[in-house]
C-alpha cells in the first residue's frame, strides 16, 4: 500500500503553536509583558473574536487596495525563491498565502463576501487552530522580500499583506519564538539581542584599542555621547555581540575620512523587529530611539552601518511608525564610504582585494530603500575582479534570511530547501567571495553556501575598504 507525503507546505502549516518562552516571560515578570507592551498568548476560545476587531480596526486604503486588487494572474508565483524551489506545490505562490488573509478580508469587510461568500470564496478563521495555520504562512513561508510586489502588474503589495497579518497575531500572542523573545529583547534593553550597556562600552573600548595599536596612536577614538559631531553612528547588534571588527573598521576609516563621529549610550541599535513582527508600536519605539539620540547629541546626521532591515526601519519606515518629521538626515554607511572615495579622502588599492567578488542585493536596501549603485561603485574602486550576479539590483533573490526568519528555527528545514534558487544564482558567478551590506544577509547567505556546499565566503563593503586602504 502506497503512502502519499504531505505537501512541504502543509508540513510547515501544521507546525503547533508554542508558548513555551511566553509562559517562561510571564514567570520572569518580563517589564514589557508586566506593562501590556508584548502580549502573550490567552487559550480562552476568544482569540477570533480579538483578531476580526483588530482587522476592523487596522484596515486602511492601502491595504483594501491589495485585498481586492489581485486578479489571480499567478505572475507572482515566478517572483517567488518558494514558490520556484517547489513548483508543484501552489501554496507556496504568494497569491495562496495573500489569499489566506484575503478571505478572511472577503468575509469580515468585503461587501462581496458579505453577501455571496461562496462566491468569492470568503471565509473567517473558526478556532485558535486556524490563526496558527495562518501564523505558520505568513512567518514560516515568506521572507517579506517583496520581489512578488515589485513584479505583480496590479500593484498588490502581497508583502504588505503578510506583514499586516504578522501585526495581527502579533497582538494575539500567535507568534513563533524567535519572535517573540528578539521582541521582549528589543523592548527591554533596546536592543534586539540583550546586550548591556556594560557589554557595549567594554567592546567599543576594546574595538578602539585594537585600531590605536594597529595605526600606532592614540589620537583614534570610539567617542560615546559626544556632543556636535558630524555624525552619529548607529549598528547592529550582532556587531557587539557576534563580530566586532566591523566596529573597529569603522572606527579605522572614519578617522582617516577626518569627520566627527560618536555613537550614542542608548539608541544605538539600527535594526527593528518592528518591521519583522508587524508591530508598528515597537517600530516607533526602536526607531525613536535613534532618532532621540541624534537631536541630543545634536548630531548633523545619522550614519547606519551595513544593515538591509536596520537602514529601511531606520531610514524609512521608522518616521512614520514614529510619526516623526525627517529632521536629521540619514544615510547607510555605503553612501558615505562613496562620497569620502569621491572626494578623495581614502587612498585605495583594487590590488589589495584579488579575489572574485561578486554582490547581493539586500531586499531591504535595494527592493525597499532605493540603493543599487553606490555599493557597486565602491566595490569597483576597492576589488580587482568584481562580478554581477545575475538577476541583480532590484531583482535579486533574498538571502532567505529575511523577515526574520533567521530567528525562527522552526522554520529553517523549508527555508533552506527554498534556498535551491539562491544557491544556484551565487555558484554562477564563480566568485570566491560574495560581498553583502547587511548583517542579517552574512548569516542567511552563510546558511546558504554551508548548506549546499558552495565555496566561498561572505564579506562586507566596510571590510573589502578596509583591506584595500592605503595608509
Amino acid at each position: 500500500m502506497s503512502r502519499t507525503t504531505a505537501p512541504r507546505s502543509r508540513q510547515v502549516i501544521d507546525l503547533p503553536l508554542d508558548v513555551r518562552t511566553q509562559e517562561k516571560a510571564i514567570t520572569e515578570k518580563a517589564r514589557c509583558v508586566e506593562d501590556g507592551r508584548l502580549a502573550t498568548y490567552r487559550p480562552d476560545g476568544r482569540n477570533v473574536e480579538r483578531f476580526l476587531a483588530l482587522l476592523s480596526r487596522r484596515m486602511n486604503r492601502q491595504l483594501a487596495v491589495s485585498f481586492t486588487g489581485c486578479v489571480h494572474c499567478g505572475l507572482c508565483a515566478d517572483a517567488c525563491h518558494y514558490s520556484l524551489a517547489f513548483p508543484d506545490d501552489p501554496q507556496m505562490a504568494p497569491v495562496a498565502k495573500a489569499d489566506r488573509i484575503r478571505k478572511i478580508f472577503k468575509r469580515h469587510i468585503d461587501w462581496t463576501g458579505r453577501i455571496a461568500p461562496w462566491w468569492v470564496g470568503a471565509r473567517r478563521p473558526v478556532d485558535d487552530e486556524d490563526l496558527n495555520e495562518l501564523k505558520n504562512v505568513v512567518f514560516g513561508l515568506c521572507s517579506g522580500c517583496r520581489r512578488c510586489t515589485l513584479n505583480c502588474p496590479m500593484g498588490v503589495d502581497t508583502a504588505g499583506l503578510i506583514r499586516f497579518a504578522r501585526g495581527l497575531l502579533t497582538e494575539l500572542g500567535i507568534v513563533p519564538e524567535g519572535i517573540f523573545n528578539v521582541s521582549r529583547d528589543q523592548w527591554d534593553t533596546g536592543n534586539q539581542m540583550g546586550v548591556s550597556e556594560e557589554d557595549y562600552l567594554e567592546t567599543l573600548a576594546w574595538m578602539r584599542d585594537e585600531v590605536r595599536a594597529e595605526l600606532g596612536t592614540d589620537t583614534v577614538d570610539i567617542p560615546v555621547d559626544k556632543e556636535g559631531c558630524d555624525f552619529l553612528y548607529v549598528i547592529n547588534p550582532r556587531e557587539i555581540k557576534f563580530d566586532p571588527r566591523s566596529i573597529g573598521q569603522a572606527a579605522k576609516i572614519f578617522h582617516l575620512a577626518g569627520e566627527s563621529w560618536t555613537m550614542p549610550r542608548w539608541g544605538w541599535d539600527n535594526t527593528n523587529f518592528g518591521l519583522f513582527s508587524g508591530d508598528d508600536a515597537l517600530g516607533a519605539f526602536v526607531a525613536a530611539n535613534a532618532y532621540d539620540a541624534a537631536t541630543r547629541l545634536k548630531a548633523k546626521r545619522i550614519v547606519i552601518s551595513e544593515c538591509g532591515h536596520g537602514f529601511r526601519s531606520t531610514r524609512w519606515e521608522g518616521y512614520g511608525w514614529a510619526g516623526r518629521d525627517q529632521d536629521v538626515p540619514s544615510e547607510s554607511v555605503v553612501v558615505t564610504l562613496f562620497r569620502w572615495l569621491e572626494e578623495g579622502r581614502l587612498r585605495v588599492d583594487p590590488g589589495r582585494n584579488p579575489l572574485p567578488v561578486t554582490f547581493h542585493d539586500s531586499c531591504n536596501i535595494a527592493r525597499s530603500g532605493g540603493i543599487t549603485e553606490e555599493p557597486r561603485r565602491v566595490l569597483a574602486r576597492v576589488c580587482a575582479d568584481f562580478r554581477e550576479m545575475t538577476p541583480n539590483r532590484t531583482e535579486n533573490y533574498c538571502c532567505t534570511g529575511g523577515g526574520g526568519l533567521l530567528s525562527m528555527a522552526e522554520y529553517r528545514p523549508v527555508r533552506l530547501e527554498a534556498a535551491a534558487v539562491k544557491a544556484r544564482q551565487l555558484e554562477a558567478t564563480g566568485a570566491k567571495l560574495v560581498c553583502t551590506m547587511c548583517h542579517n544577509c552574512i548569516d542567511g547567505l552563510t546558511d546558504v553556501i554551508k548548506h549546499y556546499g558552495l565555496d566561498m565566503k561572505v564579506v562586507q563593503i566596510l571590510e573589502l575598504v578596509d583591506a584595500a586602504l592605503v595608509l
